[in-house]
């Protein structure tokens, strides 16, 4: 995972603002509206002083102890909380070139991380195969970028898809509105799938959806007789691409066509990203769309 830490990447990064678009339990420096005016009497938590923070609300019996300037939060001050939902199912497993679904996929969530963190937001992470199998609740200083990066690092990509059961738990854990980022190749019970995106919808959240495609599963460039295994159930099955090709396209359009118009009409940011973009560009395109959309 070091290689994601690279200074000059995360340079260019740090450049970069993930804002939410919608009303959000929280605010910080007029970046993230918020539904509240004024300010809570009931204390939250404190968060490190910033240059540019409210110096009237810090913590100077804290600071007498620990000689460190801290913040008091207030219940309607706190700042976006934003929540990293990775799959590592068997199915991230599908290469390409040299890296999976998987790592590609890591990637892209330590630089939202990143990118959250620098903004001074609060992130979390949950990574699910078909059950939960990490949950890092939010924090919104940069040292929390190594307890992600760190169980990124250490998690295999194995088992069958839980997409619903880690939407499910999430919506479960979080008590304030905040942004969803899901990461995944979301194969799935499709319509399951999109009922939990829809619920996190309804109860406030916004959500981001990546869906990572690797071009192989659009156009099926094999020839002769392959053997195709399900890899998270075993399964294989013996075909002749060249006879199926036609129909197999037009079913995994279906698919993919599906996810985008069931979110586009919640109002769910999905973002379809084929492997054979540079990471990076990724990101940056996920930006700009959000800007200009």
């Amino acid at each position: 995972m070091q290689k994601y830490l690279d200074p000059s990447l995360l340079d260019r990064l740090q450049r970069l603002e993930l804002k939410a678009r919608l009303v959000v339990e929280g605010h910080l420096s007029g970046m993230h509206k918020s539904p509240y005016k004024g300010f809570s009497v009931e204390f939250a938590e404190h968060k490190s002083y910033f240059p540019g923070d409210d110096i009237r609300y810090i913590d100077w019996k804290l600071y007498a102890k620990t000689e460190k300037f801290f913040i008091k939060q207030f219940e309607e001050e706190t700042n976006l909380k934003s929540y990293i939902v990775f799959d590592h199912s068997a199915s991230m497993k599908f290469l390409s070139g040299t890296d999976t679904k998987f790592v590609y996929g890591k990637f892209l969530a330590t630089a939202l991380s990143y990118m959250m963190l620098v903004q001074r937001d609060s992130v979390g992470c949950v990574t699910f195969n078909d059950d939960i199998i990490d949950y890092i609740p939010p924090r919104n200083e940069l040292i929390h970028l190594h307890n992600i990066v760190s169980v990124l690092g250490d998690i295999e990509n194995d088992s069958k898809t839980g997409i619903c059961h880690a939407l499910k738990f999430l919506a479960s854990k979080i008590k304030r509105r905040g942004l969803i980022i899901l990461i995944s190749d979301l194969i799935d019970n499709q319509q399951d799938v999109i009922s939990h995106l829809k619920y996190l919808r309804k109860i406030k959240h916004e959500v981001i959806v990546i869906h990572l495609i690797h071009p192989y599963e659009l156009d099926l460039p094999y020839h002769g007789t392959v053997r195709f295994k399900n890899m998270e159930q075993q399964e294989q099955l013996l075909a002749i691409p060249d006879r199926i090709r036609k129909d197999y396209k037009s079913r995994i359009k279906l698919f993919m066509d599906k996810y985008q118009q069931e979110c586009w009409k919640e109002k769910i940011d999905y973002n379809r990203i084929f492997l054979n973009t540079p990471p990076e560009q990724s990101i940056i395109d996920l930006i700009a769309r959000r800007k200009h959309n």
